[in-house]
């Protein structure tokens, strides 16, 4: 039988997905993790100006500055962006830490991207239990839609260089 051992580098991985579904999960309800007008206004400001005229349709609302105010809408926005950012350094770090470990090399991809959505349904599951928070579907959608983009993207990266490397073989 093949004896496999992870690389140090896929340890080191794999630590830092653990990591971060870690500090994915919050049991802080969402007033105590509200972002105030001044704060947004003070360091975010430059982001307040990036997103100002945008509309975005999310859950069956539309958010923007006129609906939920400029602080509002900035901290919608960051809020979302976290969600898809964590999960896209989820799907990546797992990703690379795991994809040596599968015989049938699709099945890495889709094992990663299925574990993204499960740790997603419980983070969202997770809030529903916590008081004051809200699960959405929708960010389950938008996490899995993360992790997905980083796998996909690190798997063409991988596809490209392989393909560098056997044209160099091949000279």
């Amino acid at each position: 039988m093949n004896d496999f051992k992870f690389s140090k580098r896929e340890k080191i991985y794999l630590l830092l997905a653990v990591l971060v579904m870690l500090f994915i999960s919050s049991s802080m309800t969402y007033h105590e993790q509200k972002m105030k007008a001044g704060f947004i206004h003070t360091y975010l400001g430059w982001l307040e100006d990036l997103i100002h005229r945008l509309n975005i349709y999310y859950g069956g609302v539309w958010h923007n500055v006129k609906t939920d105010g400029s602080a509002g809408f900035t901290q919608f926005v960051v809020r979302k962006l976290a969600h898809f950012t964590s999960y896209f350094f989820y799907g990546l770090f797992a990703y690379l830490g795991l994809r040596r470990d599968f015989v049938i090399k699709w099945t890495g991809p889709l094992f990663v991207w299925a574990s993204a959505f499960a740790f997603a349904t419980m983070d969202e599951f997770h809030q529903f239990l916590t008081g004051d928070r809200t699960p959405s579907v929708h960010d389950v959608m938008l996490d899995a839609s993360g992790a997905l983009l980083a796998i996909v993207l690190a798997v063409i990266f991988y596809q490209v260089k392989q393909g560098r490397e056997r044209k160099k073989s091949a000279i």
